[in-house]
């Protein structure tokens, strides 16, 4: 197996509901049957993700989340074969909202909190992602 990551943005379509607990679950379900791992960070207007796993595997997933109306403007960042896994103990990770503590870790490694897809480091938000991921219960 090839392991790839890929990097993605969206912004969330507000027409559409969204529960953020409901889709972590079925995250989680979809990602372990697909040996994928992965982060999420959402703020409430938009959508970061990181997707690590088999090529076939982690296209399929994308590709579904392409389709998925709760996300609009979808961007795709990085897709990569990579050595390993930078979250490997993820099925699926998510961090929710902009607190004092996400600001100051975006702020560490961009200018702003707000992240232009078209402009940013895909190394350095892979960096904030994992940090991130480091706050998490």
């Amino acid at each position: 197996m090839i392991l790839t990551r890929l990097v993605y943005y969206s912004q969330r379509n507000p027409s559409e509901p969204m529960d953020t607990q409901e889709l972590l679950q079925t995250c989680r379900r979809n990602n372990e049957r697909a040996f994928i791992t992965g982060m999420l960070h959402y703020n409430g207007d938009h959508f970061l993700q990181v997707l690590e796993g088999g090529r076939v595997e982690v296209s399929a997933i994308y590709h579904r989340i392409a389709r998925d109306p709760r996300h609009s403007n979808i961007i795709l960042m990085s897709c990569q074969d990579v050595r390993e896994r930078l979250f490997p103990t993820w099925a699926m990770g998510i961090h929710e909202g902009m607190d004092t503590q996400a600001r100051n870790i975006f702020l560490r490694y961009f200018s702003t909190d707000d992240v232009n897809p078209e402009t940013v480091n895909v190394d350095s938000l892979l960096d904030v992602l994992q940090d991130l991921a480091v706050e998490l219960p």
